[in-house]
């Protein structure tokens, strides 16, 4: 179904073990015509830039065609990234103490970006910040976070779009999400916000992922999947451009063609469907930030 995968994390990132060189031989040997890592940043401390700087140093290692270097950015409160450029460190921050939405920032400027020559990025909302466990009030936060992900220049795919992990309570005792915040009915998420998202990918040339864990597995009821399919089908027909990434975070990387195929051809996706993100020729400096 898909010939390129533009979400994978490596050893190199913190919550991930899979070693690049393995990664580069088996994409080569599934036939992926393109692929990237894509390591984490998520916060402006020393440990992420570390991660930072072993992904670049590996992706150079075993640079080859069709290879690229990415990054995964998430989106975090303004105050959390003011509060670790002044500090170092995230231990002592507090959210502010109201109840207004919070100003959204990413861990990487775009110089930042230059700097480690990356060439493409993949950005996703990952934590529920400063609101309610309410799911009409997550729903209305999950979309302010993707909007300002759709409208930012620093990012090229929209990652996981209504991907969600954050209530314990929510879970089964395998970890699964079967019912909220919009697991049990993603109908509960107005049609609105689909064509708000929709109109301001299109605008800024941002992709969104079907992500493996999204269209398809176990980790959440059957009908689930169908729906969330057809709603990638339905941005898809608006005019949103698709892409594929795994999201693997360790070994072993597999072919998951198949799987993924049999899951979004029901929808209506052909091979055809997928495109290639922004890929930009950003500065490759040896003397990184």
């Amino acid at each position: 179904m898909y010939n390129s995968d533009w979400h994978i994390h490596s050893e190199a990132s913190y919550d991930a073990s899979l070693p690049v060189e393995e990664l580069v031989s088996t994409a080569k040997n599934i036939g992926l015509k393109q692929f990237g890592i894509t390591d984490h940043a998520n916060l402006n401390i020393p440990s992420f830039w570390e991660n930072m700087y072993k992904s670049k140093q590996l992706y150079e290692k075993y640079q080859c065609e069709g290879f690229y270097y990415g990054v995964e950015l998430t989106v975090i409160p303004k105050s959390l990234y003011d509060y670790c450029a002044k500090y170092g460190t995230r231990e002592g921050y507090t959210f502010p103490s109201n109840d207004k939405p919070c100003e959204l920032e990413f861990m990487l400027t775009l110089e930042d970006m230059d700097k480690l020559g990356i060439m493409y990025s993949v950005a996703g909302a990952h934590s529920v910040l400063n609101v309610e466990l309410e799911p009409n009030k997550l729903i209305r936060e999950w979309h302010r976070q993707q909007m300002y992900i759709a409208t930012d220049p620093r990012v090229d795919i929209l990652a996981h779009p209504w991907w969600f992990s954050g209530n314990k309570e929510w879970q089964d005792s395998e970890g699964r999400y079967f019912d909220k915040p919009w697991f049990g009915d993603f109908g509960v998420i107005p049609c609105s916000m689909h064509d708000e998202l929709a109109a301001a990918l299109i605008e800024n040339d941002v992709c969104i992922e079907a992500n493996l864990s999204m269209v398809c597995g176990k980790s959440y009821p059957e009908n689930f999947y169908r729906k969330y399919n057809e709603y990638l089908r339905y941005m898809f027909e608006k005019g949103v451009k698709l892409v594929f990434g795994s999201d693997v975070h360790n070994p072993p990387y597999d072919d998951y063609r198949e799987n993924v195929g049999k899951a979004l051809s029901i929808v209506g996706f052909k091979p055809e469907d997928f495109s290639l993100p922004k890929l930009h020729n950003r500065a490759k400096s040896k003397n990184i930030i």
